[in-house]
């Protein structure tokens, strides 16, 4: 017997139970008791597409202010401070509609107020109080639909969570707008950038002309976010902020009638009030494909795509089997007739993903080495038009769906999987039996259906095609920042609020540690090969692994064979009826090779395992050589390696980190040449994948089975030499002492901003001491909403939308703690950030509450965290590679609960660590932005300067 009534669905896998509030007010739950956290999400039904046209960008904006706080959340004054930020709302209203020259005057006016008024706020209250919680993923976004509000936090501290978040939604206070709205023009400029962002946009545009999908972005347009409106920015709240058109969407391990018997005292308040019902115009008649062009200097791309109906209909669910057979990542049409036979790029694939009002069916082409767009649109269209005369087996439509239930199951066994499905069923206003029922109905329908649904939908008149080319971007639209003054929050001040929260009680719960001698079963296969076993009790999927210790840094060529196999076939299959029976049996399998480990992997339902290892183990016994891949495989990788040096996040944090940390000779850079490759032949690689496991290696099993069964099919079916080759070694990579000042500068032209890494190395080899209070360090200082760093850089000065620090530790026992600290920012504004940064690295601000907080912070979560499944064994593997086999969690609680704070312990440890550990560092500076942009004289200034190019970091 329960003592609310609740909406429930017989046999409904995450046993979900739906309440709603008098007030409207949605509750969505599914109990997991598998550790004692629960994933959180607090969802309103508007985003985007509900901004006004005139305010674009409002919905993303809001998302950003509601972690300010309210009238009492952050609050050191209300009555002082309301007729300030009153005064600057005003004073946007007439900045809205000044002409340019007015708005500069407006504007100091504003900052001058905001100035004062900031005095009269506590600094980034609500995330200090939410990290007091011991959450996990504070954050929150903006789409086409909805606006979502992201916690995970201990099961204990629910109550605690709900005072907080019914005060923050309960009330809008637009405080610290203009700092804020700095963030927001940095995310805006980094956007401009973003080849992918920018294919997305004339995605939807050419799609949705006439809808707000199309004519309006997330974002918005730079002339609005020049232009912001506090008033409109209050309409919005006011009007969609409402109860009967939020959700609060928990998964986890709490009592569901206590936990609506909270809401109903912390939510049940709220009044509901009319909702706006948004009215879509018909779609305009299309009798041609829409063409787009996007420049940008990453690697070109093709965008096909179109639409059809939205979340709910029966076309959305056969949109997602069309696409499916199309592609999906095994057996489809684009796979087997394009990817498999190295006609475009290995990235070519097709998509679905649906909205509210429209789902938008997508394929990405990447062209092959000399293939033009053009060329890859008429081989991508050629699949569609397989698909439209129904040229796939029949046996396909049944494995595509098993193929999406089997990904289904495993992302329930995350509360933020489960979590995830529920949000989707509010924000597309679903009945939740008919959600449950998904892949019940997928099955009815019949292979003349999904064909019927391809031709109407899917024509070569009704789409949009986005030609992605290399080139400069003339038509970047930057926002210039107007300067502010830097505003100075109480640091060490609580509001009235935040006083009655922290003296509310909290219980702690009991941590669990790991004994992985207990938790893993070792055992050994033919006497010779380690078997693992850890035993997966949620569902009938498993996860085998074969692993080497060894990578691309032992062996060179490794790494090519291991993508060279997957265009293989035997002496019975050929490479497409590989992946087919495999794709029959609901497997999938994968050969990966990082630095120093190598992993081939089979993945599925547990009923075909034994048929998945035997097949397995023929692919690695029969492969045959294959010239002609061979030599498309070379081109592709020539390809790939051309195209990272256009893409600004693997020039800074491959290229250029490893530059910095090990020089010219680094694992990044010690590849294969070109011409290496080319000598290459295709017995050579066979005989490397044939020679894979007569090496030394360990087998893993997780999955359903019982640890017997498992080893006697091992036993019968993985075939081993005799005598095992021991593995080779891995070189030895010199890190570089990081003894002096030095700037290695690299231009990459086009970039509106100037990314910035300091890297500093430290101790050599893993300390544990290191580790653990380099999790303090980070917490406190470089990381989350409430840290040094995000409220100095961000908060005080508005200098970067991202910036943060911390203190690393390796992941291998030989390897160096290494200290990083980022920042993005304006070009004309690294003679401020990067000082910033120096100096609050170096005389680092120590608020004693605040950093007692973070050591709460860390206890709270270290009590909830709990191993669970796979995760077991794979902590197991990366704590023994730093040269300990015990569980490391132990060692880390044991230390911060010995702090005796009251006694001062935590700031005395904090000081020692950062004074022996973090204080007069020495740093090598990467600097990455449009040299025309850049005052190259300042970056001199800094230390030892070095230009390199783009091709010297690369190493080819």
């Amino acid at each position: 017997m329960t003592k609310y009534q609740y909406e429930t669905v017989e046999n409904d896998p995450l046993g979900t139970k739906i309440y709603t509030l008098k007030n409207g007010l949605k509750v969505y739950m599914s109990v997991n008791k598998d550790e004692p956290r629960i994933q959180t999400y607090i969802a309103t039904r508007a985003g985007s597409k509900n901004d006004p046209a005139d305010a674009t960008g409002l919905a993303h904006y809001l998302e950003h202010m509601l972690f300010k706080g309210s009238s009492k959340i952050g609050a050191l004054d209300w009555e002082k401070e309301k007729p300030m930020l009153d005064q600057i709302s005003a004073l946007y209203e007439e900045h809205f509609k000044a002409d340019p020259e007015a708005r500069k005057t407006i504007y100091k006016k504003i900052d001058s107020i905001s100035f004062e008024a900031a005095k009269l706020v506590a600094a980034n209250e609500y995330d200090k109080m939410i990290s007091q919680l011991g959450a996990k993923g504070t954050n929150a976004y903006t789409s086409l639909d909805q606006t979502v509000y992201v916690n995970d936090i201990p099961s204990n501290e629910l109550e605690r969570w709900m005072k907080v978040e019914s005060e923050r939604f309960g009330e809008l206070v637009l405080r610290l707008f203009h700092t804020e709205l700095e963030a927001v023009y940095e995310e805006f400029n980094i956007g401009q950038s973003n080849d992918g962002r920018k294919v997305f946009q004339a995605f939807m545009s050419g799609l949705l002309p006439n809808h707000p999908y199309g004519t309006q972005t997330t974002i918005g347009t730079s002339e609005h976010l020049k232009r912001p409106s506090m008033v409109k920015i209050h309409e919005f709240f006011n009007t969609y902020y409402v109860p009967n058109n939020m959700a609060i969407v928990l998964a986890g391990d709490f009592d569901p009638d206590q936990t609506v018997e909270l809401i109903e005292k912390y939510f049940g308040g709220y009044e509901s009030k009319e909702v706006p019902q948004f009215e879509k115009k018909p779609l305009p008649e299309r009798k041609e494909m829409v063409v787009k062009e996007v420049i940008g200097q990453e690697a070109a791309v093709l965008d096909m795509g179109w639409v059809a109906p939205g979340a709910g209909t029966d076309e959305a669910l056969i949109a997602d089997i069309a696409m499916g057979i199309l592609s999906n990542g095994k057996a489809g049409l684009i796979d087997l007739n394009l990817v498999q036979k190295q006609a475009v790029g290995s990235n070519s694939m097709a998509f679905c993903w649906t909205a509210n009002d429209y789902s938008f069916l997508g394929i990405y082409a990447y062209p092959k080495p000399g293939q033009s767009l053009e060329e890859a649109k008429e081989l991508v269209l050629e699949q569609v038009r397989k698909l439209k005369a129904g040229e796939f087996e029949d046996w396909m439509i049944e494995a595509v769906i098993n193929d999406m239930e089997y990904r289904y199951q495993k992302s329930l066994e995350s509360n933020r999987g489960r979590a995830g499905q529920m949000l989707d069923a509010f924000i597309s206003n679903q009945d939740w039996a008919k959600v449950s029922k998904k892949f019940a109905r997928m099955r009815k329908f019949s292979k003349q259906q999904i064909t019927d649904f391809a031709k109407t939908y899917m024509g070569e008149d009704n789409g949009v095609v986005v030609f992605k080319r290399e080139g400069k971007d003339n038509n970047i639209a930057k926002v210039d920042k107007p300067s502010i003054t830097a505003v100075e929050p109480a640091k060490d001040t609580l509001s009235t609020f935040r006083q009655a929260f922290e003296e509310m009680p909290s219980q702690n719960l009991s941590p669990q540690f790991v004994d992985f001698k207990e938790a893993i079963q070792q055992s050994q296969l033919k006497g010779k090969i380690p078997f693992d076993y850890v035993q997966n009790k949620t569902n009938e999927t498993f996860s085998l692994y074969y692993i080497l210790e060894m990578g691309s840094q032992n062996d060179k060529v490794l790494p090519i064979a291991v993508r060279y196999l997957p265009f293989l076939g035997t002496d019975k299959y050929s490479p497409e009826q590989l992946q087919q029976e495999f794709f029959k049996l609901g497997l999938s399998f994968d050969v990966y090779t990082s630095g120093d480990v190598s992993y081939v992997t089979l993945r599925g339902l547990d009923r075909s395992f034994q048929e998945g290892v035997a097949l397995f183990e023929h692919i690695l016994a029969n492969a045959q050589p294959n010239e002609e891949a061979l030599k498309n495989l070379v081109a592709q990788i020539k390809k790939d390696r051309l195209d990272a040096k256009k893409d600004k996040r693997q020039i800074l944090n491959n290229a250029m980190f490893n530059y910095a940390r090990y020089g010219e000779k680094s694992p990044f850079r010690d590849i294969l040449s070109f011409e290496e490759m080319d000598a290459l032949t295709a017995e050579q690689l066979v005989a490397k994948i044939k020679s894979l496991t007569q090496y030394e290696h360990s087998v893993f099993y997780y999955g359903s089975q019982e640890q017997a069964d498992i080893a006697k099919v091992l036993e019968m079916e993985h075939k081993i030499a005799d005598q095992l080759l021991p593995c080779p070694k891995r070189p030895d990579y010199k890190e570089l002492a990081t003894e002096k000042d030095q700037v290695i500068f690299v231009p990459f032209a086009g970039m509106p901003q100037a990314e910035i890494m300091m890297v500093s190395k430290g101790t050599e080899g893993f300390n544990l001491e290191e580790n653990i209070m380099s999790q303090l360090y980070n917490e406190y200082f470089g990381a989350g909403l409430s840290s040094i760093v995000f409220q100095e850089i961000r908060e005080k000065r508005a200098l970067a939308y991202s910036a943060y620090a911390f203190n690393s530790s390796p992941v291998r026992a030989d390897d160096s703690h290494y200290f990083r600290a980022f920042v993005g920012t304006q070009s004309d504004k690294i003679k401020q950030a990067i000082p910033a940064m120096k100096g609050i690295i170096e005389e680092v601000p120590l608020v004693e509450d605040q950093l007692n907080n973070a050591i709460g912070a860390i206890l709270k979560k270290l009590e909830a965290d709990r191993l669970k499944g796979s995760d077991v064994y794979w902590t197991y593997r990366s704590n023994k590679k730093r040269g300990y086999a015990q569980d490391l969690r132990k060692d880390r609680y044991e230390f911060f609960s010995g702090l005796n704070v009251e006694g001062k312990g935590g700031v005395e440890a904090f000081n020692k660590f950062h004074e022996n550990k973090i204080k007069d560092r020495k740093y090598t500076v990467l600097v990455l932005g449009d040299k025309s942009r850049m005052d190259t004289d300042y970056l001199k200034s800094l230390g030892d300067y070095k230009e390199l190019s783009v091709d010297q970091v690369f190493g080819y």
